[in-house]
């Protein structure tokens, strides 16, 4: 029960939290108006592979004072594009974690875990992969029902 509480309490926190004001980015400029990045472009070496990216970058980005593009995260689209990725890799990092863990935990109920660790059982292999691509509902029924943490008892001290 208190690990419920701490959990609406947590998310209605997270709702109800003032959002963060958005700066105006004034060091970045479109990177057709930087005078470092139009350096860099007319500097650059002939060829389809080096005026193409200038080409679109100039129209699409903002640069620094380096004259080099960068991302601005003050607008939520920008944002996506970070948040994307981070996501994947969570997810994957996530995946190949309960994977493992599930295999691990289905072993140890054989009668000889230490064989199962060393050759893989296949068809044990195959159902912790699907178990793995649900891992965050997974978690999430683990973590409510207590399975995933450990009681402070359970936890050893040391001695000294």
């Amino acid at each position: 029960m208190r690990r419920l509480f701490v959990l609406v309490l947590a998310i209605g926190i997270w709702l109800t939290g003032v959002p963060a004001a958005a700066a105006v980015n004034q060091m970045l400029v479109p990177c057709g108006d930087s005078p470092a990045f139009v350096q860099r472009m007319n500097n650059a070496p002939e060829g389809y592979y080096y005026t193409k990216p200038f080409e679109a970058y100039s129209s699409e980005l903002l640069c620094g004072e380096d004259g080099l593009p960068h991302l601005p995260l003050d607008r939520l689209d920008r944002a996506v594009d970070v948040m994307i990725p981070i996501a994947l890799f969570l997810y994957i990092a996530g995946f190949i974690g309960w994977s493992g863990r599930s295999y691990l935990q289905a072993s140890n109920q054989s009668k000889t875990p230490e064989m199962m660790e060393i050759f893989i059982n296949p068809p044990l292999a195959i159902q912790s992969l699907i178990k793995g691509l649900l891992w965050p509902v997974l978690a999430l029924q683990e973590f409510l029902s207590g399975q995933l943490t450990a009681k402070d008892e359970e936890i050893p001290i040391s001695p000294r």
